[in-house]
């Protein structure tokens, strides 16, 4: 069994990915009235957030030899440091804002936490460990995008949030999120169990990251 089927079937993630949809921040992505206070601290510490996260992805382009994965890699940072960030700073004009001028804003504890996690594979050196680290955060936002498209149906149309979720419902991050299963596919074909294990392990802590890092946007 490949390592993505490993994932998607784990228990622990799937409690997770039902936990998301649980939860108030995402609940309020759905029905259109999440406090636009709050929307506005999450674009701003998802803004900082996604700066560090391209940092996670070089660090992998660094140590990798095909050049389809190199490919895929330059496109996973443009991703990160173009799309999401373009995506970002559509509502960030909303608040007067955009990512420059939210560049120095303070990194709250959750976020820095769950960043100093992922780096902390990158500074190891370990291209496996580090790219299951990254890797829930594509995961679980294409994820949560799709449920919330289904979920609103025709009511999508009247959502402010619109833009946001079919962001990570559409094709495009759906192909993002495929590749990037295919990667770590490749990356762990030669795992002995226990390595399996490990970072199986390594995708639930970073699902308990991003838990966190809703909690921190709702508060």
């Amino acid at each position: 069994m490949r390592l993505s089927e490993r994932i998607a079937q784990d228990p622990r993630v799937i409690d997770y990915y039902n936990k998301y949809m649980e939860h108030p921040f995402i609940k309020g992505l759905e029905k259109g009235d999440l406090d636009r206070d709050k929307f506005r601290n999450y674009l701003i510490q998802d803004s900082l957030y996604l700066k560090d996260y391209g940092k996670v992805y070089a660090s992998v382009f660094m140590k990798l030899d095909r050049i389809e994965d190199l490919q895929f890699l330059h496109t996973c940072i443009g991703v990160v440091v173009s799309d999401e960030t373009n995506m970002h700073t559509q509502y960030l004009m909303d608040y007067g804002l955009d990512v420059v001028k939210v560049d120095n804003e303070p990194v709250e504890k959750e976020n820095r936490e769950y960043l100093d996690y992922m780096l902390s594979f990158a500074y190891k050196d370990d291209i496996r460990k580090t790219f299951m680290s990254a890797l829930p955060c594509t995961l679980t936002y294409e994820y949560i995008g799709k449920t919330l498209q289904k979920n609103c149906g025709q009511s999508i149309e009247n959502n402010y949030f619109k833009n946001w979720i079919e962001a990570y419902a559409g094709e495009s991050f759906e192909d993002f999120s495929v590749r990037s299963c295919e990667l770590i596919d490749r990356l762990s074909k030669d795992c002995s169990e226990e390595e399996i294990e490990e970072l199986l392990d390594i995708y639930v802590e970073a699902c308990r990251y991003e838990m966190g890092f809703w909690d921190m946007s709702f508060k």
